[in-house]
């Protein structure tokens, strides 16, 4: 056989270039690439505390040593100081001041229902009717027996009377005149008994028309139409919303201060989770002398005012009580907080320093400028701190904030210290109620009950 010699077939790149050839030039633009982005991304120096002696930014870096991006827009309010009392905050439940099981007092058919769950009522409106078509007829019945014997009673009256004159001309005997007192007695009674009849007829028919006992609400219907009342049966649940009771489990050694404060009529401010940013007014109304065994708290009773019904029943509410000695406490907006790594701390913003170096003027302030002179730049430093009790929006808190300095609210989340800011707004957030030094357990009296 011949054999056909295949030539060595050589595997060539166009033009006789080489494969590490197109590798070398694919590397080398994929290196400008990432030079062109870190020219655009890359922080103006070295990050902070790296750039110059001593932590110093380095030459030619920003306030902040941060992106290129410009600084952040934030809003900012003040930390304030106040006297206030050693807070202790209590947790309880919402009931309403009053709760009545409506019940039928006869026996009946629904006719029909006249609320539903969760429709205001107001005192003496109606909740349930009965059927009264029996007793209405057997009414009827009785006040034509009562008419009929009224009449027979007038006729027997007369007869008695006609009696009594023959008797004294001796024209009759004394039997025939007892006999006619005795016909006259028992026609009087069956006119009594008729007219029993009747009156009871009435009230049961009376009865039959269940209404509210007060005005408020209703919770729950527990009968439908048709259905059979039975007396003493439950109908309708009815409570008032008017006024609630929030049950708070105080401990032990705070007793003695929180029945002081009820015997000097003291009002403590009591918060509710479902409605936020309102802090309502209340008064300690009890104290029940008796503790829970397991946690060797005693229940107070708190009454507060709903004129607006916003508080419902099982609600959580918190009360905050005062106890000890007034003290001055620094207090920040919750909104202030930030909790990073497990720690909590607080975006303190300070002047920017003067251009070429050197600390910022003493007793210089950040603030959003006076109308017209626009947005004010500073400097953030972030400042850690403990945090106590809340009263209302705002935190207490221990640190080296202090009263007068500017703090961030809004746009906190990603701010570090050193980054530049330009204060947007300041924002005014109502302070929390003082406590009255003299009194223990005090709240701010003399207020509107929400505020």
């Amino acid at each position: 056989m011949n054999s056909i010699e295949q030539p060595n077939s050589v595997i060539s790149s166009p033009k006789g270039k080489s494969p590490a050839i197109y590798a070398a030039g694919g590397a080398f633009v994929t290196l400008l690439v990432v030079a062109a982005l870190a020219a655009v991304f890359w922080p103006a120096g070295p990050p902070p505390g790296m750039g110059g002696p001593g932590g110093s930014p380095g030459e030619g870096e920003g306030p902040g040593g941060g992106m290129g991006f410009g600084p952040m827009a934030v809003e900012v309010t003040y930390a304030i100081e106040t006297i206030a009392a050693e807070p202790v905050n209590l947790v309880g439940s919402v009931a309403p001041h009053r709760q009545s099981v409506i019940a039928s007092e006869v026996d009946g058919v629904v006719a029909e229902i006249a609320v539903d769950e969760g429709h205001r009522i107001r005192a003496g409106a109606l909740l349930v009717q009965l059927n009264t078509t029996t007793a209405e007829l057997n009414l009827a019945a009785a006040l034509a027996s009562r008419e009929e014997a009224s009449a027979r009673l007038v006729r027997f009256e007369s007869e008695l009377a006609r009696m009594s004159d023959l008797m004294e001309r001796n024209a009759v005997s004394q039997r025939e005149l007892d006999q006619a007192t005795a016909d006259r007695d028992a026609q009087a009674h069956s006119v009594a008994r008729f007219a029993a009849d009747a009156a009871r007829l009435e009230e049961l028919i009376s009865k039959a028309r269940i209404t509210a006992p007060y005005a408020g609400q209703v919770s729950a219907v527990h009968l439908e139409v048709g259905e059979w009342a039975s007396r003493g049966g439950q109908v309708v649940t009815v409570v008032d919303l008017s006024e609630v009771e929030v049950t708070v489990p105080v401990p032990e050694r705070y007793v003695a201060a929180a029945d002081q404060a009820r015997r000097a009529g003291v009002r403590v401010p009591v918060t509710f989770d479902a409605i936020p940013g309102r802090t309502f007014e209340g008064e300690l109304k009890a104290i029940i002398p008796e503790a829970n065994p397991g946690s060797r708290t005693f229940p107070v009773l708190v009454a507060v005012g709903n004129p607006e019904n916003l508080i419902q029943g099982g609600m959580v509410a918190r009360v905050l009580a005062q106890v000890g000695d007034p003290e001055p406490t620094v207090f920040v907006p919750k909104d202030a907080l930030v909790l990073r790594g497990g720690f909590t701390s607080v975006m303190r913003v300070q002047p920017m320093p003067p251009e070429g170096g050197g600390a910022a003027p003493a007793g210089s302030e950040v603030s959003g400028g006076e109308q017209g002179a626009g947005p004010q730049m500073g400097m953030v430093e972030e400042v850690p701190v403990e945090i106590g009790p809340g009263i209302g929006a705002w935190q207490a808190i221990t640190g080296s904030i202090v009263s007068g300095d500017s703090i961030v609210i809004r746009g906190n989340e990603n701010l570090r210290s050193g980054m530049p800011v330009i204060v947007a707004a300041e924002i005014a957030i109502e302070p929390p109620p003082a406590p009255d030094p003299d009194r223990p357990m005090a709240g701010r009296e003399g207020e509107a009950s929400a505020q």
